[in-house]
């Protein structure tokens, strides 16, 4: 009678830990290298080849923290002496004055992370449309959550900036997040692990706005 009260005992100190221990989240999944050799074959591996003659990337993998872009992208700088014509880019916007410090890359930096996140939806969505309900989710969560540095961006943007500079800032977004997406000859696997990836980032707060020190010109704003 002792053992069983004594085995009874152990069952019930160990039930919640049991129970713990299966509502944990499973841990997440090693990488992925797409690795390609010398002569064009396509091989995989969960460890990352050492010999620099194979084409070696990491499949799903996303710089995980913000901002997607560097700050120091002088969009709208003053002409440099001797610049061509041609190539200058408006050093002010529709009020005529200068751009306060910073506020084009963080404006820059938030309009890529709006697009890095909608491609959860556009592109994700479809290419595994059984996904679409927790892809779009995640984007309203996040939408959500960084809705008032996501306003004050829209606001700056049509209030500060030609529409020649809005067209500019959104080009030069779309052309510097392709760095950070699924190539474009992806394989359907390939892309599904990137999507996954990416909602990850999303959901454990890799890529949020809010509190983020290189957006400060954005968050700090007050227009006169």
């Amino acid at each position: 009678m002792n053992r069983l009260r004594l085995s009874l005992t152990i069952v019930s100190l160990c039930a919640p830990l049991g129970a713990r221990a299966m509502d944990a989240p499973p841990p997440p999944p090693p990488p992925t290298y797409r690795i390609v050799s010398p002569d064009g074959k396509v091989t995989y591996s969960d460890r990352k080849p050492t010999d620099e003659k194979l084409q070696t990337r990491q499949l799903g993998h996303a710089p995980p923290t913000a901002p997607l872009f560097t700050p120091g992208t002088s969009l709208f700088e003053p002409p440099r002496p001797g610049a061509v014509a041609g190539d200058l880019t408006p050093p002010r916007g529709v009020t005529g004055k200068p751009f306060p410090p910073g506020l084009p890359d963080a404006v820059l930096s938030v309009l890529g992370h709006q697009f890095y996140v909608q491609t959860l939806v556009e592109t994700c969505g479809r290419s595994t449309p059984a996904a679409m309900e927790r892809y779009q989710t995640v984007v309203r969560n996040w939408r959500d959550r960084n809705a008032d540095i996501l306003g004050r961006s829209n606001r700056i943007t049509f209030a500060l900036f030609t529409g020649e500079q809005r067209d500019l800032l959104r080009t030069t977004a779309r052309s510097r997040l392709e760095r950070l997406l699924a190539p474009p000859d992806a394989s359907d696997a390939e892309r599904a692990l990137w999507c996954d990836h990416a909602a990850d980032d999303i959901v454990h707060r890799r890529l949020e706005l809010v509190g983020d020190a290189h957006l400060a010109p954005v968050a700090n704003y007050e227009a006169n």
